[in-house]
Order: C-alpha cells, then sequence, then structure tokens
C-alpha cells in the first residue's frame, strides 16, 4: 500500500486494502477582492496503518457555462512509515480528476 491511489480510492469509498480509521474536516467560506464566493475544504483521513492524507477542495462559486469548472482539488501524505508515491496530487477541476482515477483503475487492473 505505497501508492497514492490506494489511498484516494478508500477517501472516494471504492473497494481496497486502505481503512479510514477517522476523519476530520473543516469548511470555511471567504470573499475575493472581486466579492466572489471561494469556498475552501479540508478533510484529514486516518488510515488502519498509521498513514495521514489531507484532501483539500477550494472552488470559486461563479456562474459558468464550462462543463467542468475550474476547482482545486488536492490530496497530500500527511503522515506515513513508508514512501507513498506520489507524495502530493492536484488536479485543477474534478474531470481532470475523474479521468486520472478511471486511468489508475486500468493501470492497477492490468
Amino acid at each position: 500500500m505505497n501508492q497514492l491511489i490506494t489511498y484516494i480510492n478508500a477517501i472516494h469509498r471504492q473497494p481496497g486494502p486502505a481503512t479510514i480509521t477517522r476523519q476530520q474536516s473543516e469548511h470555511y467560506s471567504e470573499h475575493d477582492e472581486s466579492g466572489t464566493l471561494i469556498q475552501h475544504q479540508q478533510t484529514t483521513y486516518w488510515f488502519a496503518n498509521g498513514v495521514v492524507i489531507c484532501h483539500q477542495i477550494e472552488q470559486d462559486h461563479l456562474s459558468s457555462e464550462q462543463l467542468c469548472a475550474e476547482c482545486w482539488i488536492s490530496y497530500r501524505v500527511v503522515t506515513s512509515h513508508m514512501p507513498i508515491t506520489p507524495p502530493r496530487k492536484l488536479f485543477h477541476n474534478a474531470c481532470q480528476e475523474a479521468f486520472w482515477l478511471k486511468m489508475q483503475g486500468i493501470m492497477l487492473a492490468k
């Protein structure tokens, strides 16, 4: 269990070997200089094997015609007694994240 995808799958409630034992979330909102509402969410996940992962989402609430609006999604290894690769993953929208998760599933199945 030294791949970040193992833990991300568990965060997304996909079957796998990683077991979440606890999670803690923080939410807050703010307005930027232009008055746009920006929402932040940070959730920390503790796993049975001692690994801790921080999952952050930042999203602007603008009316957008984009199919997949821009947001920032990140996963970061906070604590681990073994090397996990990659130690951090960043996405610029939910579609990019979904595509990466799908491709990782295909790669793991081979």
